[in-house]
């Protein structure tokens, strides 16, 4: 696991070598070259996580302005309530759908109960201050930030709920540049650092869309994106500090929402398996030393799978050797 000083190290290099790009500066430089994004997702049905607030909702909201039928999930059905609200009667609709996505019994409820999808985003995410358990004993932040987005995307694909050439978009972090794919922090890290915790999860994710790119390349298109630096209620929540230092030149939530947007509308190719969309351009999965060096995939796969595993023998009361 990275130490102390080398994440203050990786850190330093990390905020000077991108504060420019992933702030609202890179943002506005880039968007004067693109075309103006005026997508039809009629006929489309969408499921988004996390989609209450701040980049999520965007998507959800705009996905629906476009004639797409948005079934948003997040835990509060008030606020899910006013975005379905939110959506003029002319477009698509949003459609609520109130789950706990820390708990993988209500992940497996949304995906089993939830509707035949057209383009899934993966977005739900969150940055602790300090570890919290699930009702089921699981990392908090592991199981949002990816043990719940890998059983929902797996149950879709095992039940076939994903409809024919679907879009799959994970909606991940810059932070994930700053370490290597190590299976063992994602869950239990000592002592606890949520940011670099979080930032152990979005590589993982990284790993997984590859893994997911490479097993089912004949099911749907899975992409990876970053939004960029976006002043959202989970930043302000999380990272106050930084949000203080930087608030005049982060993104809105438009900005951050663009990429997933323009992915779902243009499914464009991609010929590496890895890789990471920003600002609607293809980057590297790695910038700095060392983060290539990390675990096999193979071990974080067999993880993810045995902690799904366990959870539903839990609940049936069978017991899996």
């Amino acid at each position: 696991m990275v130490s102390a000083l080398s994440s203050a190290l990786r850190g330093a290099a990390f905020f000077s070598l991108f504060w420019p790009s992933f702030s609202r500066l890179g943002y506005v430089a880039r968007k004067r070259h693109w075309q103006k994004l005026t997508p039809d997702f009629s006929a489309q049905t969408w499921l988004v996580t996390g989609a209450s607030k701040g980049i999520g909702r965007e998507i959800a909201r705009r996905a629906a302005e476009a004639g797409a039928t948005v079934h948003v999930a997040a835990r509060s059905s008030e606020q899910l309530a006013e975005l379905a609200a939110s959506v003029g009667s002319t477009h698509g609709s949003i459609e609520p759908e109130a789950v706990d996505l820390s708990l993988l019994s209500e992940v497996r409820r949304l995906a089993a109960d939830g509707p035949e999808v057209d383009v899934l985003v993966n977005n739900v995410g969150v940055m602790l201050s300090e570890p919290r358990l699930t009702a089921e004993g699981f990392d908090e932040g592991f199981a949002i930030n990816l043990l719940g987005h890998y059983l929902l995307t797996e149950t879709l694909l095992n039940n076939n709920r994903l409809r024919p050439d679907a879009t799959v978009i994970n909606v991940s972090s810059g932070g994930a540049y700053n370490v290597p794919l190590e299976v063992q922090p994602l869950q239990t890290m000592q002592p606890y650092n949520g940011t670099l915790a979080y930032a152990y999860q979005k590589r993982a994710q990284l790993a997984l869309n590859a893994h997911w790119r490479e097993r089912y390349w004949d099911r749907a298109r899975f992409y990876v994106m970053h939004p960029g630096w976006v002043d959202t209620p989970g930043v302000a929540a999380a990272m106050p500090e930084f949000r203080f230092m930087l608030g005049p030149i982060l993104r809105d939530v438009r900005a951050g929402a663009d990429t997933a947007l323009w992915l779902a509308a243009q499914r464009p190719p991609q010929r590496r398996s890895q890789g990471v969309w920003f600002d609607r351009t293809l980057m590297p999965a790695h910038y700095l030393p060392g983060t290539r060096n990390g675990d096999d995939r193979l071990e974080l796969l067999r993880m993810l799978a045995s902690a799904a595993d366990s959870n539903r023998s839990q609940k049936s009361g069978k017991i899996i050797p």
